[in-house]
């Protein structure tokens, strides 16, 4: 071979790692999917508890009052942001009553005395990630001196 050929190859080759390395760096992955990573409740009254096996954080309310639950998910650049509401069905209308608003957020009033357990997931599948809030409604003790 002639010394301008190889000398092109060469060139050539060594132009191609070095815009193959260039570009490589550069390069963004896009449509990754970003996961939910935890669930933070926002609502006004919301404490979190620390020691409790069945719940993370509680409300209180009283009976008849209508609390809207509020979270947020973290990170806030979540590709699928949206939060499913689970709760014990056999409750509702005796208990409590509970709307899901379609917005992130629900409605609950309590009936009746006790505690409605709400728990909170995010709707993409690969997150194990969930919220429990107790909704506690003291009893009536009126009457009572």
């Amino acid at each position: 071979m002639k010394k301008s050929v190889v000398l092109t190859i060469s060139i050539i080759y060594i132009l191609a790692i070095v815009v193959v390395g260039f570009l490589g760096i550069a390069l963004k992955v896009y449509n990754e999917k970003v996961y939910v990573e935890s669930i933070v409740c926002v609502t006004e009254g919301y404490e979190e508890i620390v020691n409790d096996e069945h719940c993370d954080g509680q409300i209180i309310a009283k009976k008849n009052q209508e609390i809207v639950i509020k979270c947020q998910v973290k990170p806030d650049n979540a590709t699928n942001p949206m939060l499913r509401f689970d709760y014990d069905h056999d409750e509702v209308g005796r208990l409590f009553e509970i709307v899901e608003n379609g917005d992130g957020t629900c409605t609950i009033k309590m009936l009746d005395a006790g505690a409605a357990y709400i728990t909170i997931v995010p709707t993409d599948r690969n997150s194990n990630i969930s919220l429990t809030i107790k909704v506690y409604c003291k009893p009536d003790i009126g009457g009572i001196i």
